[in-house]
């Protein structure tokens, strides 16, 4: 057995760095001479609430168990109360759904930082990229075998806008830059007597454009993106095995314009987020979104009338994909698994053709 043989193991080869040391052997000694009788606790993950049950009656490892399983009939318990214990931050006010990203408020529907200098002098004009997400997680587990995990989202709304600006009037000249959120994960923590599991939320994303368009000209040009996600998640069950669930994804589009006389702009946006979950070291799940928007921009009109034509075209590609592992191991099982990195959808069409009328942008004016 993997405890019982480590004195062993320690005299025939040298033991990796505590960094590497897996969760699960810590789990497993944790474990050892607990004594907790079965009772049901409240954990509130956002607006989901879990029930969580650990019981070990003879204090032996071999009597244990373990069960952390979605209680949707105690959801209204975690609404109504903030102050639940094991409530996380960066929550959504409205509907108390968590919410990571890059530069996004506490709703995920707006940017927290108005404006974003970028590189080669360009700037992001209210640019985000916020999800609205609940996790899933679960784990049932007793007298060392593994009867069901499971970790990923649920109810996943993606919403970004990326709006670039340029008045420096070098816009000849193509340029390119990108900017990386390293955004702090939400961290709480699930205590179960002796046992304490870290459980981890985040959206890691790099922003990125190309820009070019007539020297001179004032240029403001973006998209506006929403991906409806759905539910993406992996679980294990027993005697079945492995599965995948994962909605298909539904996105809306709105373009962003605005631009002098006779202006013409070309731009690509894009978007790379990594939705993240953590259970400890025992389970984890990534899901990728990764839009671009290439767009082009040209407005016709005569100096100095209240009304100039402009017309955008617009593509949207989007790739939406997942890795995961789970590594659970008792002494006499090993539960051992990894996904990916797997492309679940991909999409490349042109989401809008369409001209109208603009009020052009009004210079300020010196009163004498």
């Amino acid at each position: 057995s993997e405890v019982a043989s480590s004195a062993e193991q320690r005299s025939a080869r040298r033991p990796p760095p505590p960094a590497a040391m897996p969760n699960r052997v810590a789990l497993a000694a944790a474990l050892v001479g607990v004594s907790v009788a079965a009772a049901a606790d409240l954990h509130c993950v956002g607006r989901l609430a879990h029930k969580v049950v650990f019981s070990s009656p003879t204090g032996a490892l071999a009597d244990a168990s373990l069960a952390v399983a979605p209680a949707p009939e105690r959801d209204h318990e975690c609404h109504r109360d903030f102050g639940v214990q094991g409530t996380v931050g960066g929550l959504s006010d409205r509907d108390r759904r968590i919410c990571v990203g890059a530069n996004a408020d506490e709703t995920c529907q707006k940017a927290r930082k108005g404006v974003i200098p970028l590189p080669e002098g360009a700037r992001c004009q209210g640019c985000f990229a916020g999800a609205l997400t609940d996790m899933y997680y679960t784990l049932n587990m007793s007298r060392l075998h593994l009867h069901h995990a499971g970790v990923g989202f649920r109810g996943t709304r993606f919403h970004s806008i990326l709006q670039v600006e340029d008045d420096e009037g070098k816009a000849s000249k193509v340029r390119r830059g990108s900017k990386t959120f390293g955004e702090k994960p939400i961290e709480w923590k699930l205590r179960l007597g002796a046992i304490e599991l870290d459980l981890k939320i985040a959206m890691p994303t790099e922003v990125y454009y190309e820009l070019q368009g007539r020297e001179g000209a004032h240029g403001d040009i973006g998209a506006d993106l929403t991906v409806d996600l759905g539910d993406n998640y992996i679980e294990y069950t027993e005697g079945k095995g492995w599965s995948h669930h994962k909605d298909k994804a539904r996105y809306s589009f709105k373009p962003i314009h605005e631009g002098d006389y006779d202006a013409t702009t070309n731009l690509t946006v894009g978007v790379k987020s990594r939705l993240q979950a953590e259970v400890g070291k025992l389970m984890w799940f990534h899901m990728d979104v990764v839009p671009q928007v290439p767009m082009g921009f040209f407005s016709v009109g005569a100096s100095g009338s209240d009304l100039i034509q402009g017309c955008v075209d617009a593509t949207m590609k989007l790739d939406v994909g997942h890795e995961a592992a789970v590594d659970v191991s008792f002494f006499n099982q090993t539960i051992s698994k990894h996904w990916g990195p797997t492309v679940d959808r991909h999409s490349d069409r042109r989401v809008v053709h369409k001209c109208e009328d603009l009020h052009p942008r009004q210079e300020p004016s010196l009163l004498v």
